[in-house]
């Protein structure tokens, strides 16, 4: 007797033979994977029709900040910062516990609905220590396989100091960061499908003790240690500057680096750098679309491969205007064979790979998820192919990373407990959620004050991005 039976799909199993199967069916009993088989007969609690479909392992975003999914449609169009100072700051230093709620609301809906099953956000918005609560509450009541990053600022925020009206709530005092981030882990981690690692907010935004306060801890307590590692170059001159060493070898250098260790971005990492992260056992989420949007540059992910680092693929947070992996992974291949002006550069399978198996790597899940296997936990997606622009036929992999959408995913199943049926999510009210995003939306916008409306407000631009016309530099 399975719980589920899915019948008669195409399946991507996604494991280490790289086998496909036709007409297959799969069950599912007590959250894991029982069969795999074709003609795979018995009862089950729960049957559903495969036919039409392609089944696969569900999709793992290995960076994201949610905090974010609340306030997109403001800024846009600019480098790093001032994007982070002229935009996300007067915002965001004005969130509350309610605010971070509805926005974790809104991220976990859209990652459902476009087939993420697994996720790790790095929060380190503690304008209220409830906020982190609030959204990880979130996530453990949506049955999403979190990773919940509780992250740092003491120094600075993206490496802007103190300033008055601005940051100044954002920045918190070492001993209570951690103190508060010991506190959180004892209490979540390993709860449910919550797993929790510590981390910077980037190498720049806090001191060197605190930076080593926050290995050590991690080390004790035997979690994950992430932080955003030479994602735009002006970082890496920083470190030069200040260190005498790039980015990732300055972590390196205080003991950051290593099996249980995720480098955020790594556009500007040397070979040096890579070979560091290839000997450590140090993985990079990769976030391509955000790095297009902010300008950080082009990873070297297949350079990054071909060395033995792990890589997974992000979305990061506004700035890539979208949390489906589906078109994440496409713009990863496709960036990749721009760069090097070659088609291979990046395939669809490796891409694949990156949201599945590699994506469970970078998290520490890959016992858990990333493939479909007998014993493996039920994370499991349901896509539709019988659609003009998916079509059953030819291969489907390639038909999935160029051709498919989020929006394909019919039903997602995570630990064996259907999330999303029919598109319908099941977890949470999509239509209070909505209701209650938009208008603490408006609150957020209002508080953010005069920097934020002249965003809001900017006329059509004659020239150049719409929010540099708010200072009158074009017109």
């Amino acid at each position: 007797m399975f719980d589920i039976l899915i019948k008669d799909c195409c399946l991507i199993t996604m494991n280490k033979r790289n086998e496909i199967f036709d007409c297959c069916s799969v069950g599912i009993t007590g959250g894991k994977i029982s069969a795999v088989e074709k003609n795979l007969n018995g009862e089950a609690k729960k049957v559903i029709d495969g036919s039409g479909t392609i089944v696969l392992p569900g999709f793992v975003n290995c960076h994201t900040h949610v905090y974010q999914a609340l306030i997109e449609g403001v800024g846009y169009d600019m480098h790093f910062n001032p994007w982070n100072i002229r935009y996300l700051v007067p915002i965001i230093s004005r969130m509350r516990p309610d605010h971070a709620k509805v926005s974790a609301q809104l991220a976990a809906l859209e990652m459902i609905k476009t087939g993420t099953t697994a996720f790790c956000d790095h929060w380190y918005l503690h304008t209220d220590f409830n906020n982190i609560e609030e959204v990880t509450g979130v996530f453990d009541s949506a049955g999403l396989r979190a990773h919940m990053v509780f992250g740092f600022l003491n120094e600075s925020f993206a490496g802007r100091k103190h300033t008055s009206g601005s940051s100044g709530n954002v920045l918190k005092e070492d001993k209570e960061l951690l103190v508060r981030a010991e506190d959180y882990c004892r209490r979540w981690h390993g709860k449910n499908l919550t797993q929790v690692g510590f981390g910077p907010g980037s190498t720049e935004d806090v001191g060197i003790d605190l930076f080593r306060g926050i290995i050590e801890l991690g080390k004790r307590l035997d979690v994950s240690l992430v932080t955003h590692i030479a994602g735009w170059v002006e970082i890496v001159s920083r470190s030069l500057e200040k260190y005498q060493k790039r980015d990732l070898e300055y972590a390196h250098s205080l003991g950051f680096t290593g099996s249980k260790s995720i480098a955020i971005h790594g556009v500007w990492l040397s070979d040096d750098e890579i070979e560091i992260a290839a000997e450590t056992g140090t993985a990079v989420a990769h976030n391509p679309v955000a790095n297009m949007h902010l300008g950080y540059g082009i990873a070297r992910v297949p350079e990054m491969l071909k060395a033995g680092v792990k890589v997974g693929l992000g979305t990061d947070g506004a700035a890539s205007y979208t949390y489906d992996m589906l078109e994440v992974a496409k713009t990863a291949a496709m960036l990749q064979k721009v760069r090097n002006l070659d088609a291979e550069a990046l395939t669809a399978e490796t891409a694949l790979r990156l949201l599945t198996t590699s994506g469970a790597e970078v998290l520490g899940l890959e016992k858990e998820t990333g493939s479909v296997e007998t014993g493996k936990q039920a994370d499991l997606l349901i896509v539709d192919a019988d659609t003009p622009h998916v079509l059953p036929g030819g291969r489907p992999v390639p038909k999935l990373v160029y051709s498919a959408r989020g929006s394909d995913v019919r039903t997602s199943i995570v630990n064996g407990k259907i999330i999303m049926e029919d598109h319908k999510v099941l977890t949470l009210d999509e239509e209070k959620i909505l209701n209650e995003a938009n208008k603490a939306r408006e609150e957020l916008f209002t508080l953010g004050g005069d920097e934020t409306r002249k965003l809001i407000e900017a006329p059509w631009p004659a020239r150049g991005a719409s929010w540099r016309s708010t200072d009158g530099a074009l017109s």
